[in-house]
This record gives C-alpha cells, structure tokens and sequence, in this order.
C-alpha cells in the first residue's frame, strides 16, 4: 500500500526542517541514507520498549499552590468523588491540560477566505480536536503519565527525526452529575459588532442552554458590556431565577463599543463579592473584536485580570467572529487557569456551553508538574501542545494549576455538526541526536521524564519518573521507522499535520507559495495513506476531518495567489514502511 511518512520536525527552528531554505524543485528524498534494520524493542506497558518506569509516590511538589477556580480545601472542592465516577480498572481516560481548546479559529479564518498566519492559531487547540488514545492507566495513582516514542524519516525529504509523546491519564471518568456547585458569572459583548453573522444569536443560544443546564443548587449572574459595563442580572441562585434569566438572556442586544476592561472587572467583582469557598467561582468572557472604548491595554488588562485570578476567581475565555484579539483572549484564559474557545458554528455553541460546565469545573489533580531532561544521547528541540510549557538549559518542564478529565472517548466520537473537542491534551516533543553519539548496551538514552501532582481530598504530592530510550544508536533511521507501540502513530501524524500547516502557513506569508502548497500536498497523501491502515483498516474520523481542512486551505491559498495546483509528487514509492 502507499503511503507518505510523516514527522513533525519541521519547526521554523529546530532539527528536521531542511525546508526552509530550498525551493520545491530541490526538495529531493534522501530516506535511503543511513537505513538499517530496526533494532528489537522489548515490551512492556506504555512505551514498548521505550522506556522504563519507576514508581515515586513519595515526590515532593515543586509547583507552588496556584489560583483556581475554588478552593482545593474546601469540603466540595476538595472532594476527590466529587464531578468523577469511581474508579474502574479498564478506565482509561486522557486528561487535558486547559488553554486553548479547539481549531475553531483557524477554520473560521479559512472560512472567511484568508490565510491565517503564526500567532492566529495553537498546537495545543489542534491536538484537543484530536483523541489521542494513550495505554492503560496503570499506575496504581489517580493521575499516570505516559511516555512514548517514535522515530521516522519526515514528510518532506526523509531526514531522521525523533518524537517524545508525554500524556496524562486516569482510570476515573469524569460525572458531571456530580460535579460542586458552581458561582458563575458571564461576561458578555454587547457591542453593535455582535449583530453581524448571527453572533448574538450564537449567543442568546449557547447561554439559554447554559441556563438549562445549570443544577439547582448553582448561581449566576450576567454582566453586559459595550461603551460601559452594566449588570444585567446579578448574582442569584439558579432554583428560583432561572426564568428571569432566561429573560435576561433573549433581550439581549447590541449596540455601542468594546470596553472590554471594564466589562470583566464588573464580572470579577460580582464573582468576588458572592465568593464561596465550597463552590467553584468562575467567570466566563465572551468577546467578538478588538477592544475600542475604555482602557485599551492589553497588558494593562492582563494584569487587571491577574489580580483577580490571584483571589482564586478564574476566567474561561470564548471567541467569536474572524475580528476578535486572539491573543488577548487566550492569554487571559491562560493566566485565569481556564480555556479558550472559538465558537464558529451553532454546533460548536451547543458543545462550548454545556462542555465548560460538564467537564472543566472539576479538577482531577493539582499543581501539576512535568519535568523533561535531556538523555546523554539526545537534545532537546522543542515541544508542541502546552503554553505553559518552559524551556530550560537541559530540557524544559511544564506546570500546571490544575488538570481535567477529557471526554471524548475514540476517533469518531464526534458531534453534531462535525464537532470534536474534549480530545484531552498531548505534549509532543522533538528530541535531537547529540552529534557522534553511540548507544550504551545497545540503548540510547533519549530523556528523563518526572511527573508530579497533588490529590485533591488528601493533598498527598505523589508522582512518578520515566527513562526514555531508544533501542539503537542514535541518528540511525531504522528501516521501518521505530515505534514504542501503535498508539503513538497517531500522534506522530498528527503533529506532522499541524507542523505541516504551521509551515505551509508561514511559507505563503514569506511569499513562497509553490513550496507551501507542495508541503499541503504531500501531507494530504500522507495522512490519507496512514488512515488507511489505522484502527486495524477502518480508518481514522480525526484524519478524515484532517484532510478536508488540508484541502481549504490550498484552496484559500491558491485563491489569494496567482500560483497553480502543484503537479503530481513522487516522493517515495513506500514513505510509509512502519505499516
């Protein structure tokens, strides 16, 4: 069967991307050089034989106690039970880290006939729309870490490189049934830019199903703003106004500016001023464009916004429309321990509302921190999926307030609508070959990854360390690639694909057209190629969805450029071989 190989290597920085400074007729195949046999790899769970697990309940946190939104010591917070079902051996769910939750925006741009460029869009929201699925969470602890490596020839001209997959995962299941009550507060734009393309029906929807959804014993209030913010309805418990906000919710309407500071500083004071520590204290911003009226700073908003999240108040953020600050959205969203959303469709509206409350109120576990070190036969490069992740001098690590149960459950575990959040979090990393290294014992040390968290209910630190290793000398490019195990295909493809896009995007912004849509091409023949053989022949939903969006954004490309479909590509009669 063909197939195209892929590898995510292709940074604007790091390792494999030998792209950068060729034009597409020098773009030659040198996936022959080097090849050997791939070495045996041993079993074992989680990694193959890529790494060798040590388990460390005694760890000490070394991340210090963040705000959230509530508080960890409190009765309902703290309770471990509360938003889970109890455990159960063959569990086995992805966690995810917050940030940015979906692809939305890049879509909507596509939509919208333009290209996007680097800074409009994040690995971390692309792998969430992807389910990832990792091995069993077997730990023995509530939260497990996974560690799994790959190692193939990439999509544009076969150089090694080397991939580092790092998840999180449980054998709880998220309850929302079950999940503490909730002090919320919505924060929305009322601008006249929210009467275009249908946003303020988008949503007068998506807070109408809020409501609905919403359990007795909850409260909410709604802040509104324009020129100036105004409380619309001000914090009340759900049981005895859900018809008044019902109300409040369909009068809404449009007209004016974007005072966006002053809009969520009334929305962190009425949160504060009804703060229950047994409650999870949260607002939720909705925002469709740039703010005009008002404090305009970003950085000044920012901060306001820190200060708030620092009383353990915190803010999800929700995009809509092509004109919104992306970055200011998501940044607050980061920095308030929430997500950032883009909702560009009524699908994605029914799933946003009811997802935010149903599975990102409960913490799983807290003050996490993941720690990777480089092998004494490897670098590092970089690492795709978090924003939170930090580089260090030998590796980086990534800390987190809080991390929550995901819920979708396979590939085509899909929505109305086409749509696929709730995939869970991935943190994918390229690992280099230190230059004249050997393997030890016929063992290559690629890094050291260590886990730690605290349990919500006991407050115990617990964590364990992983040893990651390549069976082989480094830099070779066994002949079929190398795989800790088939789960980590797919993500080896799917950071390929976002690399891909992430290139393809910056190539047609530098003025390089022809070599973007070369690199669109051949990763539209690699997924589909791939797809073909995945879960043992029956394909891959995310991958078909993958394709189609590939297939957009050449189409946008070649629209707003003078250039021609590239002519049929040959790059390797067999580029897949790991099948």
């Amino acid at each position: 069967m063909r197939s195209i190989t892929l590898l995510a290597c292709l940074s604007l920085t790091f390792g494999c991307n030998t792209l950068r400074d060729h034009s597409p007729g020098s773009l030659e195949s040198n996936s022959d050089g080097g090849v050997v046999s791939e070495p045996n790899g041993g079993g074992g769970t989680g990694g193959g034989g890529g790494w060798a697990g040590a388990s460390d309940a005694g760890v000490q946190s070394a991340a210090d106690a963040s705000a959230w939104a509530g508080d960890p010591d409190a009765d309902a917070a703290g309770d471990p039970d509360s938003g889970v079902a109890p455990e159960e051996e063959d569990t086995n769910t992805i966690i995810g880290f917050g940030g940015t939750q979906d692809f939305g925006y890049f879509r909507a741009l596509l939509d919208d006939g333009q290209v996007p460029k680097i800074g409009d869009f994040e690995a971390e929201g692309f792998f969430s729309e992807h389910h990832t699925p990792l091995p069993p969470a077997d730990c023995g602890d509530r939260v497990c870490l996974q560690s799994m490596l790959g190692v193939m020839g990439n999509v544009i001209d076969g150089v090694n490189c080397t991939m580092l997959q790092i998840g999180l995962n449980s054998r709880l299941s998220a309850d929302p049934g079950s999940r503490p009550p909730l002090n919320l507060v919505v924060v929305v734009d009322v601008s006249g830019s929210m009467q275009s393309a249908g946003k303020m029906n988008f949503v007068r929807a998506g807070l109408l199903r809020m409501v609905d959804e919403l359990f007795d014993d909850d409260s909410m209030a709604i802040i509104t703003y324009s020129n100036e913010a105004a409380v619309a309805h001000p914090m009340d418990g759900v049981q005895g106004a859900r018809a008044q906000l019902r109300v409040v919710v369909e009068g809404l309407t449009a007209g004016g500016g974007t005072n966006l500071h002053d809009g969520l500083q009334a929305g962190y004071q009425e949160a504060l001023a009804h703060y229950d520590s047994g409650h999870q204290n949260r607002v939720i911003l909705l925002s469709d464009g740039v703010v005009t009226q008002g404090i305009t700073d970003q950085q000044q908003i920012l901060d306001m916004s820190r200060g708030f999240n620092s009383e353990g108040v915190g803010l999800t953020t929700v995009g809509l429309g092509v004109d919104f600050d992306y970055a200011l959205m998501s940044n607050l969203a980061r920095q308030g321990d929430g997500n950032f959303y883009f909702v560009e469709n009524a699908a994605a509206v029914d799933e946003v509302f009811a997802e935010e409350l149903a599975y990102f109120t409960v913490p799983v576990a807290y003050d996490v921190e993941i720690e990777l070190t480089e092998g004494s036969e490897y670098t590092f490069g970089r690492a795709y999926g978090s924003s939170f992740w930090e580089d260090t001098e030998n590796g980086g690590s990534l800390s987190l307030p809080s991390v929550f149960l995901a819920h979708r459950l396979a590939h085509d575990d899909v929505g109305e609508g086409g749509t696929r959040r709730g995939g869970g979090s991935a943190l994918l990393i390229e690992m280099m070959p230190r230059d004249g290294a050997e393997a030890e014992e016929g063992q290559s040390r690629v890094a050291e990854v260590t886990l730690r968290f605290r349990e919500p209910g006991t407050n115990r630190d617990l964590g364990e360390e992983h040893h990651v290793l390549f069976p082989g000398d480094p830099g070779v490019l066994p002949a079929r690639g190398h795989f800790d195990n088939e789960i980590v295909e797919k993500s080896f493809v799917m950071l390929n694909i976002y690399v891909g896009i992430e290139r393809a995007c910056a190539l047609y912004w530098e003025g390089d057209v022809d070599t973007a849509l070369l690199v669109i091409r051949r990763l539209i023949d690699a997924v589909a190629d791939y797809a073909d053989s995945a879960n043992g022949g029956e394909g891959d939903v995310d991958m078909e969805f993958d394709i189609e969006l590939l297939d957009q954004l050449a189409a946008v490309i070649l629209m707003n450029s003078a250039a021609e479909e590239p002519e049929e590509d040959e790059f390797s009669e067999d580029p897949w071989p790991a099948d």
